[in-house]
């Protein structure tokens, strides 16, 4: 039990460093908190297979939302179970620049802001993330970025 403790603390503290990379754009440290294959699970866009499509997601993310910010200390919840470690974080952006969607369609900037719960829960092998759930409120955020009504 103590020994499964620890690889569980292990694992929150790679999380919540793959976040701090995320935050700061730091692609290399972001990838190397996943593994090769990962697969990555979105609402309202195409499942993710490998590290490659994650980081090309996280390019479009990076240009289209600059200043996006996942709330991670403190997070409003962390925790982890053997291999799995969740989080329920704020995170915030405003659409300064054209959005690249899962198809190629480019939508112009609307100079919107959102801010949306925003939780992941990862499934570690080895130090790294090999599953990663991303749930987070898809119509409000559109509403938000004035891309829905």
């Amino acid at each position: 039990m103590e020994e499964e403790m620890g690889v569980e603390q292990d694992n929150m503290m790679l999380f919540q460093t793959g976040d701090d990379a995320w935050n700061a754009q730091d692609v290399e440290t972001f990838a190397n908190r996943h593994t090769e294959d990962v697969v990555v699970y979105l609402p309202a866009a195409p499942t993710q297979y490998g590290m490659e499509a994650h980081n090309e997601f996280a390019l479009n993310s990076f240009r289209a939302f600059p200043d996006q910010r996942v709330q991670n200390r403190p997070y409003k919840a962390f925790f982890a179970g053997g291999d799995w470690v969740c989080s329920i974080a704020r995170y915030t952006s405003t659409m300064t620049v054209p959005m690249i969607g899962p198809d190629g369609t480019e939508t112009p900037p609307t100079g919107k802001s959102f801010d949306v719960d925003f939780c992941t829960v990862g499934h570690w092998k080895n130090g790294q993330m090999a599953e990663e759930y991303l749930f987070y409120d898809a119509v409000t955020f559109m509403k938000q970025i004035g891309l829905s009504e």
